[in-house]
């Protein structure tokens, strides 16, 4: 089983104001727009992982994917690059995949810090929906 550990807290900057926005230059526009937002996958773990104190609520939330292997979904921990010029590639994002928002607040409201998708023949098709539903960045 996989262990996905997703972004639960929007970043301070999204707060931002257009003004502000446009008031930002070079490298802080970039570190603007490379930011992980809420629903980020940050990093994916193996069946049983050891979380940390602080990854929980309010900041994370953890998912378990009966049944998945780690090495299937360890993808979603890339960056979203920009390879244009090969000798000197630009992240664009922090992170390329995302747990759709609503998904995010129904743990939020409910105050869980672990999504355990139910294991089973029956409920693969759980397993598959959700992974379905992940966003892939493309800009």
């Amino acid at each position: 089983m996989a262990e996905l550990l997703v972004k639960a807290k929007s970043h301070w900057k999204d707060s931002f104001s257009q003004v502000q926005i446009d008031a930002l230059v070079g490298g802080e526009l970039d570190s603007f727009s490379a930011r992980s937002q809420l629903g980020d996958i940050i990093v994916v773990r193996p069946d049983e992982w050891n979380w940390g104190r602080l990854e929980c609520l309010p900041d994370f939330i953890v998912v378990k994917l009966p049944g998945v292997a780690e090495a299937d979904v360890k993808f979603y921990e890339d960056s979203l690059m920009d390879f244009t010029d090969p000798l000197k590639p630009k992240m664009l994002k922090h992170r390329k995949y995302q747990v759709p928002s609503s998904t995010i607040q129904s743990q939020i409201d409910a105050l869980e810090t672990v999504l355990e998708l139910p294991a089973g023949r029956g409920d693969a098709s759980e397993i598959g929906n959700f992974m379905d539903a992940i966003i892939e960045k493309t800009s």
